[in-house]
């Protein structure tokens, strides 16, 4: 375990309530507790964005809402149970465009951690994708966690 406060990395997760962002939570988590870093965890809020005249929201990201009465702390107090890992996180709420936020929150991180669903081609490009653009442009590592691939590249995978 790392104990060196200058080589302890900042990990960023990015989350939005959905199974994918939690399997991001659960892989930083995992990843932090094994090496001594320090995570935090973002979530966004979308602002409704209404076209003028219209009564139409339009979510130009293709994002999906969170999930009613989700709470983040809960979330990640679950899964550090489950994971017995006893290691502090921060969560962080913020409103605004998903991906600008956590372009701007992972300048001063070291990975950017981000849960991918299986969306199809078409998906993607009609709905477009907030982990493609952070891909894109972020200025640190990122690291896509799908529900599929999340036990093969970890600590304490087997």
């Amino acid at each position: 375990m790392n104990t060196n406060p200058d080589t302890t990395r900042h990990l960023l997760v990015g989350a939005d309530g959905s199974a994918e962002s939690e399997e991001a939570i659960r892989w930083a988590i995992t990843e932090a507790t094994a090496v001594g870093d320090k995570v935090e965890i973002l979530m966004v809020l979308p602002r409704e964005e209404l076209l003028p005249g219209t009564s139409f929201a339009l979510q130009p990201h293709g994002r999906v809402p969170v999930r009613k009465h989700y709470s983040l702390d809960e979330a990640v107090a679950r899964i550090q149970r489950e994971l017995h890992a006893d290691i502090d996180v921060t969560t962080m709420l913020r409103q605004g465009n998903p991906t600008s936020e956590l372009l701007a929150a992972a300048r001063d991180a070291d990975m950017l951690v981000l849960g991918t669903g299986t969306k199809s081609a078409v998906g993607r490009l009609v709905f477009g994708s907030v982990s493609t653009a952070c891909v894109r442009h972020a200025t640190c590592p990122v690291v896509l966690v799908s529900t599929q691939a999340v036990h093969r590249f970890s600590p304490t995978a087997s």
